[in-house]
């Protein structure tokens, strides 16, 4: 998120802030003036009250739903960077490296995680304006994701249940990292959501933290 709208955010937090209690002011006021005098006519102010009042409550209803939903969006980047941080660690570990040409064998890579992508898409928490790039990168990655795990599982599927040459391992694992293979384009996927949560949610608590983790050593 920008810091414009960041600031946007705060200057309407401030604003319904600053409305709900000057209307509840405003109606107490006219209570108290309404209850101290005996002129009659006074009743006219009965409905202004009430009128204020409830003005002030559906501007706090409405603001605290802003401020939730906010709590919501920000719970939902910090997730999103803690899933990216895990994903960054298997796509550049041991598990994706090149089988050595010497001593192919079989076996098991690690699975990518995709649950916090899910509960962003699914909650909705991304719907307002201004996070269309965000949504568009996420559907992208998610359906990436989902798609090498599943071949992932026929691979391996293939290679654990019946006798394997070496040769067809090599060319498996070859295909799997070839430049523009499934595996280098998740990582180009990877690269670019990691961009977008740096320029413009880092400001967000907590997300610029967990993104700093990425390239630092485990342990």
């Amino acid at each position: 998120m920008s810091r414009p709208m960041v600031l946007l955010g705060r200057l309407s937090r401030q604003f319904f802030a600053a409305a709900t209690i000057a209307c509840l002011l405003f109606a107490l006021g006219i209570c108290g003036w309404w209850l101290s005098t005996v002129d009659e006519a006074s009743g006219r102010f009965e409905p202004a009250t009430s009128g204020l009042a409830l003005v002030a409550a559906i501007t706090g209803v409405y603001a605290e739903r802003r401020a939730a939903a906010r709590e919501r969006r920000a719970q939902a980047l910090c997730a999103l960077a803690d899933e990216l941080v895990k994903n960054t660690e298997l796509l550049t570990g041991e598990g994706f490296a090149p089988l050595d040409p010497r001593f192919p064998r079989a076996r098991v890579h690690p699975r990518l995680v995709q649950s916090a992508t899910d509960a962003a898409l699914v909650s909705g928490v991304f719907s307002e304006p201004g996070h269309d790039d965000l949504m568009t990168l996420l559907h992208q990655w998610r359906d990436a994701v989902h798609d090498f795990n599943r071949r992932l599982d026929l691979a391996e599927l293939r290679t654990y249940v019946g006798e394997v040459l070496p040769g067809e391992l090599l060319a498996i694992d070859a295909a799997m990292h070839r430049e523009d293979g499934q595996l280098a384009g998740l990582r180009r996927r990877r690269a670019a959501l990691e961009s977008l949560l740096r320029e413009r949610y880092a400001v967000q608590p907590g997300v610029s933290a967990r993104l700093d983790r990425i390239g630092l050593p485990v342990g």
